[in-house]
C-alpha cells in the first residue's frame, strides 16, 4: 500500500479542519500606547469595539450624542458601551493603562495598555475606538467611519496586524463645550464651563490649557503638547492576533490520531490489529 497517498490527503484534511476551527474563533489582543513624551497629552480609558460595520459612533459636520458628548466632557463611556450592546454580536471592551496616575487607569505620556477579547471573524469584521483628550472641554479621539478599520475579511481572514496612528489632525471638537480652558477636565484651572451646541469637527488647539497644570500635578509643555504641529503623533493602536495553544494542540492531536491510523492499515505493520 502507498502510505503517502493516505497520509498526504489526511494532512490536508487536518489543516482544513484547523482553518475551520479559525474562521469560528478568534483571540485579538488591542494594544494602546500614548506616544507623546513626558510634558505631553493624556487621554482617557480607549472604548473599543469590534462590530459588522453597522455601529456608527458620530458624524463629522453632525451633532454629538449624548453619548459622545459624555465621551468628549467626562471620558464616560457607560452610554457608548449601552448604544453598542444594540448592535447584534457585537464584542466591546475598555483598554487602561494601569501606570497611570493613581486612581484613574488613564493614559500618561508614554503609557501602554492591552486588551484581549474573543471575537467571532464573521460578526466582528470591523474596529471602532473612542477616547476623550486630557485636559481639555470637550476633545476626543475616535473613527466617524465604521468601516475604515477591517480586522477580518469575507473568508474570516485576519487582517492584520492593524497599526493605527492618530494623528493631531484626527482630534475631535465635540462641540458641546465652549474651548476656553473653564471647568475642563483633569485640569488645575478650575472655572465653570460653558455648553455650546456646535457641530462636530477638527479640534483647533487647547489654547489657554497649554503651560498649565493637570489634576495630576504635571504641566501641558506648551510645545509637546500642542497637537496642531503638522505630524504631531498622539497614540497607536495596534490590533494583533493572540496565538491559540489550545487550538494548536487540537490540530497536532487530530493529525497525530490520523497518521496512527495509516500506520495500523500497513501490511506488516507491529500495530496492525
Amino acid at each position: 500500500m502507498n502510505t503517502r497517498k493516505i497520509i498526504l490527503p489526511m494532512i490536508g484534511i487536518a489543516m482544513g479542519l484547523g482553518l475551520q476551527m479559525q474562521t469560528h474563533a478568534a483571540q485579538i489582543s488591542v494594544t494602546v500606547e500614548n506616544l507623546t513624551a513626558a510634558g505631553g497629552l493624556y487621554f482617557t480609558p480607549l472604548w473599543v469595539g469590534f462590530h459588522d460595520g453597522s455601529f456608527d459612533t458620530f458624524d463629522v459636520g453632525g451633532s454629538a450624542s449624548a453619548s459622545i458628548e459624555a465621551v468628549a466632557e467626562g471620558g464616560d463611556v457607560s452610554g457608548l458601551r449601552a448604544d453598542f450592546a444594540s448592535v447584534a454580536g457585537g464584542v466591546d471592551g475598555v483598554v487602561t493603562a494601569p501606570a497611570g496616575f493613581p486612581g484613574a487607569p488613564v493614559f500618561d505620556p508614554t503609557d501602554m495598555g492591552s486588551l484581549v477579547l474573543d471575537l467571532d471573524p464573521a460578526t466582528n469584521r470591523y474596529f471602532s475606538f473612542a477616547s476623550m483628550i486630557i485636559p481639555s472641554n470637550d476633545a476626543f479621539i475616535g473613527n466617524p467611519d465604521p468601516t475604515a478599520y477591517q480586522v477580518f475579511d469575507a473568508t474570516g481572514a485576519f487582517t492584520g496586524p492593524l497599526d493605527i496612528l492618530v494623528l493631531g489632525n484626527e482630534i475631535w471638537d465635540a462641540g458641546t463645550e465652549l474651548n476656553d480652558g473653564m471647568g475642563a477636565a483633569f485640569s488645575a484651572l478650575g472655572g465653570t464651563s460653558t455648553d455650546e451646541m456646535m457641530a462636530i469637527g477638527v479640534h483647533t488647539g487647547l489654547g489657554i490649557l497649554l503651560g498649565t497644570a493637570t489634576a495630576a500635578g504635571t504641566v501641558i509643555d506648551p510645545v509637546l503638547g500642542d497637537f496642531t504641529q503638522n505630524g504631531f503623533q498622539l497614540a497607536r493602536i495596534r490590533i494583533n492576533a493572540v496565538p491559540e495553544p489550545q487550538m494548536l494542540a487540537t490540530f497536532g492531536l487530530g493529525l497525530g490520531l490520523m497518521l496512527l491510523t495509516a500506520r495500523r492499515r500497513r501490511p506488516g505493520s507491529r500495530l496492525a490489529a
